[in-house]
């Protein structure tokens, strides 16, 4: 006999680290739309790297889903003179797109149907609760040195700050990791636009409240990340090869 009094989860779709790769996107959004979900939270880094600026800001402001900035929009906001492709980006999604980064908020909250406690709460930021540039890494990823030690538990709880809640979400890192620095849940997601787990399928995460604690599944999106390469070479974008070899390998290379 089938239970149709049973309760489906509360469940919070999040995305993170676009970085302008609408392919990428769109793929995700069309996996998400077969799943069960209340809810789409993005964790910044709209843009930059990928070859379509504005027309990934054009679809994410359509949809009308909460974003946070990340370290990359703070660039794109702030101007930074040192990055070439910074400068393009701005050109490409002009003053109301720049306005649009810079009213975003540092993060987000989602707290579970029938709750009222903060320690219950889906809390989300891009980098850590205290700054959008530290990483936090909470499990070593081989495939880069810069990020192939985890973050010394002091360090990772200093990185916390003071926040509390059921289960901290971010995203900044490009790959999937979790820990419990000083005690509280910590989750990293992988990167719709440009992973960096050596996995080139576009990566986001559901985040469902079970009525006790959220619970995280991981998920990827298969998509012609061949025909974003060849996109980004039609671009006319600075770094253009940078960003290919991102792509390509799926792990994070310095520009040279």
């Amino acid at each position: 006999m089938t239970d149709t009094g049973a309760v489906r989860p509360y469940t919070v779709a999040l995305i993170a680290d676009i970085h302008g790769n609408l392919a990428a996107l769109e793929a995700v959004l069309a996996d998400l739309a077969q799943r069960p979900h209340d809810a789409v939270v993005n964790a910044g880094d709209l843009l930059v790297m990928g070859p379509q600026p504005a027309e990934t800001l054009a679809r994410l402001r359509e949809l009308e889903i909460p974003s946070i900035f990340g370290n990359i929009d703070r660039d794109v906001v702030e101007g930074r003179a040192a990055s070439p492709l910074v400068s393009w980006t701005r050109e490409q999604i002009g003053e109301r797109g720049i306005a649009y980064l810079e009213a975003l908020p540092f993060s987000y909250h989602v707290t579970p149907p029938q709750q009222t406690s903060p320690e219950a709460d889906l809390l989300v930021v891009h980098a850590t609760p205290t700054s959008v540039y530290p990483m936090l890494l909470l499990e070593a990823n081989a495939l880069s040195p810069l990020m192939n030690k985890a973050t010394p538990e002091e360090e990772a709880v200093t990185l916390l700050g003071a926040t509390r809640a059921n289960l901290l979400v971010f995203g900044h890192i490009h790959y999937a990791s979790s820990g419990t620095p000083g005690g509280q849940r910590v989750v990293s997601i992988g990167s719709v636009g440009f992973p960096f787990d050596g996995d080139p399928r576009a990566a986001y995460a559901l985040a469902s409240w079970d009525g006790a604690q959220w619970q995280i599944e991981h998920r990827r999106v298969a998509y012609d990340h061949e025909r974003t390469i060849e996109a980004v070479q039609r671009s006319g974008q600075p770094l253009a090869s940078w960003a290919i070899q991102v792509l390509r390998e799926s792990r994070l290379v310095l520009p040279s």
